[in-house]
């Protein structure tokens, strides 16, 4: 018999038992419904994940057990059981590809702890471990062994590392944020947080670290890394990620409640167990907290992929759902050390009909529409010569008159200035009417010059998500909420001087919820 679709997908035969367990959850089906009553908000991604229902916020555990990928996610749902109504629970998806996201019951409940925020996930041949933050307790162990990790187990000494008083510097240690790991001698586990001030005035980030030999008895060792020169005053280390990236380094994704996500590149020494940094980079350079890039979960596929995907935020007020994913991101390390970064490739498996535009001269002081490219959920690659134009870009959820877009660019550095460095840059001043929408900034990141000094922009537009990735050296991130209908529309546009787009391919995007698969297009 073919196996029984779940939520417009199927699973294998050896999962029938969990299958049909699952068909009769309460809360599954208490999702379907909120998905289906949320279709008509005109801000609702077709191909990033969103919350079924309620608020969703730090991305956790990221993981692939048994062929399958695993994300789970703080979740604040709406309702849910009389003991634990308002609490965060830890939400929890499933996609063969990374891409098609298939709800499941949430993961983690709270017992001990009064909320179950972030942590991360170990993988062991014959289950997958969770360390997690539980507040107002510590942080704790819960381990599942069943294919589509339903049927989580919570430690019997949860807490395992158990919160301690500390002095005003912060010692001898917080329990906060948990990345988990195993070496020969045991299971290590670091807690990302802070020291030596007041969080996001003076203090540092600082990643305590413990080791155990049974996931019960934990013993504080030391630190793994501590803030230096590369961050500001007042950032903290939440969220880590500790994973291999490749040539001998390990990358620490992480997060910082004053400048959001963040990363260190370096290596790790395992008879001093200190992550020495070589490299240090930022995720995020704007506000965050008004519809930007928030917190990471990141994990080692089966190909070695080192895989991270962030939460962003709302730019507007009033929502009764919160926040999205980003797409899944491919990082790995350049000859000379450096980070790139790229979606996984399995997102141009959501591409429908190609549209190619053909190379054009861009005058100087103009917008050009590209009436062939129209839509609110695209991919656009586009290769430009920025040529004597001082910004040049394209401009998307554009309405017809212009009085809506959302701008997409690169700022050209002064010619011979002394450390000077080209800037991509979005910006939403003009991206909505709404009344309801935060004002904020233009987010910018810095660039390198590519040898032949072309842009080479891959856009992805999502209804109400923008993610622009330059060649493979930066991505920007950035909430966006047109207002009107027909801001749709793709231009063209340069500054200050003449530049030429060399070529531009676009893709309508396929929605991954069936509620959604009629916008298509759109």
């Amino acid at each position: 018999m073919a196996p029984t679709p779940l939520y417009g997908r199927t699973f294998p035969d050896e999962l029938e038992a969990q299958r049909s367990a699952l068909s009769e959850d309460p809360d599954l089906a208490d999702f379907l419904e909120s998905r289906r009553a949320l279709a008509t908000d005109p801000y609702r991604p077709l191909f990033h994940f969103s919350p079924p229902q309620g608020s969703m916020n730090d991305p956790n555990g990221l993981c692939q057990w048994d062929g399958r990928f695993h994300l789970f996610y703080q979740f604040l749902p709406n309702g849910g059981s009389p003991d634990n109504d308002n609490r965060v629970h830890w939400g929890h998806t499933v996609s063969e590809d990374l891409i098609r996201w298939t709800d499941l019951p949430p993961a983690l409940y709270p017992t001990t702890e009064h909320h179950c925020y972030s942590g991360q996930t170990l993988v062991e041949p014959d289950r997958v471990v969770a360390m997690y933050h539980g507040t107002e307790s510590g942080n704790s162990i819960a381990t599942a062994t069943d294919p589509l990790l339903l049927n989580w187990v919570k430690h019997p000494a949860n807490p395992v590392i158990p919160m301690v008083p500390i002095d005003a510097d912060g010692f001898p240690y917080r329990v906060f944020d948990p990345c988990i790991w195993k070496e020969d001698d045991g299971y290590y586990a670091i807690s990302g947080t802070y020291k030596d001030g007041g969080l996001r005035a003076d203090c540092r980030a600082i990643d305590h670290l413990f080791r155990s030999s049974d996931l019960a008895t934990w013993e504080h060792i030391g630190t793994l890394i501590e803030g230096g020169f590369h961050s500001e005053p007042g950032e903290d280390g939440a969220v880590p990620n500790f994973w291999p990236i490749g040539d001998g380094r390990h990358m620490m994704l992480f997060f910082s409640h004053k400048r959001a996500g963040q990363y260190y590149i370096g290596t790790y020494d395992r008879e001093t167990h200190r992550l020495n940094p070589e490299r240090f980079g930022r995720m995020n350079y704007g506000a965050f907290a008004t519809g930007s890039l928030h917190a990471p979960s990141a994990t080692v596929d089966d190909q070695g992929r080192y895989i991270g995907v962030f939460n962003v935020k709302e730019g507007r007020a009033g929502t009764v759902w919160t926040d999205v994913m980003t797409l899944p991101r491919h990082y790995w390390l350049r000859a000379d050390g450096s980070l790139c970064m790229e979606p996984v490739e399995e997102v141009e498996s959501l591409r429908g009909d190609e549209v190619i535009v053909d190379s054009m001269e861009i005058p100087g002081n103009t917008e050009i529409p590209i009436d062939m490219v129209n839509g609110k959920a695209l991919e656009i690659q586009a290769v430009i010569d920025p040529g004597e134009a001082r910004e040049v870009g394209i401009a998307v959820l554009r309405s017809p008159d212009g009085v809506e877009q959302t701008r997409i660019s690169l700022l050209q550095a002064k010619p011979g200035q002394v450390g000077g460095t080209p800037r991509l840059q979005i910006d939403i001043s003009q991206a909505s009417l709404r009344e309801d929408v935060y004002a904020r900034d233009p987010e910018i990141g810095p660039l390198t010059s590519d040898p032949d000094d072309l842009l080479r922009l891959r856009v992805f537009v999502d209804r109400s998500v923008v993610e622009v990735f330059v060649g493979d050296q930066q991505c920007l991130t950035l909430r966006t909420y047109p207002s009107r209908e027909d801001s749709a529309g793709v231009a063209l546009f340069a500054r200050g001087g003449p530049a030429r787009l060399q070529s531009l391919s676009a893709w309508s995007m396929k929605s991954i919820w069936p509620e959604l698969r009629h916008l298509e297009g759109c």
